[in-house]
């Protein structure tokens, strides 16, 4: 089974930590395909963004430590503020930030399934094909064994945060 959604309620939850890895691979394949995709369009390429990444990877681990799936936090912190603490808005005129999900139990999925499936979701395809965006970060993380929302399946959750910041300004 495999979920894609783009704006859902928040859900407020208390959990346990689960056995979390990281794939990788899977991100930079997932930014591989993206950029495929995006190239196939006409569109430029998106960078990999460091700050993004951290938070895209920090969003995935919450969501199976905590067993949630949503764009907000666990504490209900909206996800544009949540990245703002890694991709910051301060000393740029333009901030620009979206995100896609999506989880999958268990761990046949590839990136080419993750943006295909995106693709086919009119507000992930409206992301990921906007010429806004110039920066990305991937969080692909593993849990043999995700609390609450994920029944204890193996579920891996990815984060794709997508960020433009334009027009640096000076310090007065």
């Amino acid at each position: 089974m495999v979920m894609a959604v783009l704006v859902t309620a928040p859900t407020a939850t208390s959990g346990s930590s689960a056995n979390v890895e990281r794939r990788p691979a899977l991100e930079a394949a997932v930014i591989h395909e993206l950029n495929e995709v995006r190239a196939a369009q006409g569109l430029e390429p998106l960078r990999s963004s460091p700050s993004l990444r951290s938070a895209a990877r920090g969003h995935s681990r919450s969501m199976l430590d905590y067993g949630f799936f949503s764009h907000d936090s666990a504490d209900g912190t909206a996800f544009s503020e949540r990245i703002r603490r890694y991709y910051t808005n301060r000393g740029w005129r333009t901030w620009s930030v979206g995100e896609a999900l999506l989880a999958s139990q268990g761990i046949d999925i590839d990136a080419a399934g993750i943006v295909k499936a995106w693709l086919e979701s009119p507000p992930h395809r409206e992301i990921i094909l906007s010429p806004t965006f110039r920066d990305a970060g991937i969080g692909a993380l593993y849990a043999p064994s995700a609390p609450k929302e994920f029944s204890g399946s193996e579920t891996v959750v990815v984060t794709a945060d997508f960020g433009l910041r334009e027009g640096r300004v000076s310090p007065s």
